[in-house]
């Protein structure tokens, strides 16, 4: 029996043996596991925060280099500065693979973070990630995110808009004047000179950067010089000047900013005809104002057109990620013609032929801006609407007296072919259009110079859809004049278009609003104070950028008055105009009463 115990005995303490050494193998291997996974842990946490500090060290190098991408890597030169290179990086022999990525910001009303909001131009999200093989089957990554803000940014600042204009009466020096304007009073500030000397400011262009705190001013003058101011919110300076000819009855340049990048373009005449018709200046948004700051004049040698350019219109892409700005010009025998910048150059060339060769016109050829364009919000496509001149037919073997005078071009990866707006049955002499702010939608409306006829026409991403004759009784449109306007409204779920035109006669504001598609109901006119002379000369809409329940109305009667409005809708929808220039003219002598005389900008922050 003692034998029987015995045998027993080792193969119970046998299989103790092999059990506790099972389980201090398994300790001993799953604590090198366990080190061996925080080291790389550690090391990756490492590479990750380098990540994020080189990133840093980009955006302190400029704000303007956080450009939204999903996929970036970074490299250091020999001077140990960081750049933005590639897509990703990796080290230790391709164990770890480092991709930082770039993101736009959003705020609600109250200025906090949100997923859908307005966008803040001066906060990014960077986030720095890290992935590698633990083994083959198990993968493992980290990543950490954080806020970056354009530090050096104005803040603080009351005013939400600027507006400037000529003063025939204390021209030729302190030109132009400007004022500031504030939302919660609804108010201008008093005129104020930039103290910077200059002839007549006859034409007027305003605009403001979406980076930060600065606006571009041009304008051109009563004997044809080309003047480009730059503002920062406190101090003006003059930056350059060129000459573009003619008296200021016809505007020949514009500005327009890349909407990422912060860079501004202003594009010129140079009253050449035949070759390099036009020319162009740019300044990089990461530099503040001053003519040292700008890149040489580069010459633009028009294709599709050869006469002396008379009308410049420049217009930037909102689209996520673009840099794209448009130009469009008419010349002397009213031909048309378009290109595209994308952030570095003219490199989407003019289409294969000009858009137009009879562009309509009041009573001579190019004494009305009768083209316009605008980019649609979400796909960055670029529409171009424009009147074709009414004593021609606007389509082989048909006549005015039976279909529409209203073409368009659009361009997406490439050119369109030239057509028309269906239904609408009059010329545009005077034209508008304009984009919903969230999606692709477009509104374009106009008058002619002989029937007296408002059109409208309504663009769904993919079709127009045109409304003849909505109005049959409205002011005729003569040379110099822009008497129709258009814009977007939208508070809350409540989205709706807005036409504001010359009605016959008229000494009131009077507007249509539009629901769905081209259904347009006419507003009874809204009586302002005081009430504008007759006949009116320039209108001018601007939606605010940051409040898109508002926009501000501006106009110019043949008085040389300049007066300003706002309406505001809510979500019911209900509209309210006021008297934002506080019920009197804010200038009574402008520059002259026609081709752009003010302009009216919201600051984009």
């Amino acid at each position: 029996m003692r034998k029987g115990y015995l045998v027993i005995e080792v193969l119970l303490a046998a299989a103790l043996f092999v059990t506790f050494a099972t389980g201090a193998i398994v300790a001993v291997i799953s604590s090198g596991d366990t080190n061996r996974r925080a080291a790389e842990q550690t090391a990756a946490m490492g590479y990750l925060s380098e990540g994020l500090e080189a990133a840093r060290s980009i955006k302190n190098q400029g704000f303007a280099n956080l450009l939204p991408t999903p996929s970036l890597g970074v490299a250091r030169s020999a001077g140990g500065v960081w750049s933005f290179s590639g897509t990703s990086n990796s080290t230790d022999s391709g164990r770890y693979t480092r991709v930082i990525s770039v993101a736009d910001v959003n705020r609600d009303g109250s200025g906090n973070i949100v997923l859908t909001g307005t966008p803040d131009p001066n906060t990014k999200k960077v986030t720095s990630g890290v992935s590698w093989n633990f083994t083959a089957a198990r993968p493992q990554d980290l990543s950490v995110s954080t806020y970056m803000t354009n530090w050096r940014a104005a803040i603080g600042a009351s005013d939400n808009a600027l507006l400037a204009y000529g003063d025939g009466i204390t021209a030729p020096t302190n030109e132009p004047r400007y004022r500031l304007y504030t939302n919660s009073s609804n108010t201008f500030g008093t005129e104020t000179s930039t103290a910077l000397a200059g002839a007549i400011a006859r034409n007027v262009v305003t605009r403001t950067s979406p980076t930060k705190r600065e606006a571009i001013v041009a304008y051109g003058d009563n004997v044809g010089t080309l003047r480009v101011l730059c503002f920062d919110g406190s101090t003006w300076s003059a930056d350059w000047s060129a000459t573009i000819g003619g008296t200021g009855t016809t505007r020949r340049f514009d500005i327009a900013y890349e909407t990422t990048s912060g860079d501004v373009v202003v594009a010129y005449s140079t009253n050449a005809a035949t070759t390099n018709e036009m020319a162009y200046r740019t300044k990089l948004g990461s530099t503040g104002c001053g003519s040292a700051n700008w890149a040489a004049a580069t010459n633009i040698d028009a294709v599709r057109t050869a006469g002396i350019v008379q009308w410049v219109r420049l217009g930037g892409s909102v689209a996520s990620g673009s840099n794209n700005i448009a130009l469009a010009w008419a010349d002397a025998a009213s031909d048309l013609s378009a290109t595209i910048w994308t952030g570095s150059g003219w490199t989407i060339a003019e289409p294969a032929a000009a858009l137009e060769t009879s562009l309509e016109f009041a009573t001579a050829a190019q004494d009305v801006e009768s083209f316009d364009l605008a980019f649609e919000s979400t796909s960055g496509n670029l529409m171009i609407v424009w009147g074709l001149f009414q004593a021609t037919t606007c389509t082989a073997g048909t006549t005015i007296a039976t279909t529409n005078c209203i073409r368009y071009a659009r361009y997406t990866t490439s050119w369109s072919a030239v057509a028309v707006i269906p239904t609408v049955a009059d010329p545009a002499t005077n034209i508008d259009i304009s984009a919903n702010p969230n999606t692709n939608e477009l509104l374009t409306a106009a008058l002619d110079n002989s029937a007296a006829d408002l059109s409208i026409a309504y663009w769904s991403g993919s079709v127009w859809t045109g409304k003849a004759n909505h109005d049959t009784s409205t002011r005729v449109a003569a040379a110099g004049t822009k008497l129709v306007r258009t814009a977007w409204l939208i508070s809350g779920a409540t989205t709706r278009k807005i036409v504001v035109y010359n009605d016959s006669t008229a000494t009131n504001v009077g507007w249509v609003v539009c629901t769905t598609g081209a259904t347009c109901t006419t507003q009874t006119d809204w009586v302002p104070t005081p009430i504008f002379a007759n006949p009116q000369s320039w209108y001018d809409v601007q939606m605010d950028p940051l409040n898109k329940d508002r926009l501000m109305f501006g106009l110019s009667d043949n008085a040389t008055d300049l007066f300003a409005k706002r309406l505001v809708m809510d979500a019911t929808p209900a509209f309210t105009w006021t008297n934002a220039d506080g019920g009197a003219a804010m200038e009574l002598t402008l520059g002259r009463a026609t081709a752009q005389p003010f302009s009216f900008a919201y600051w984009r922050l």
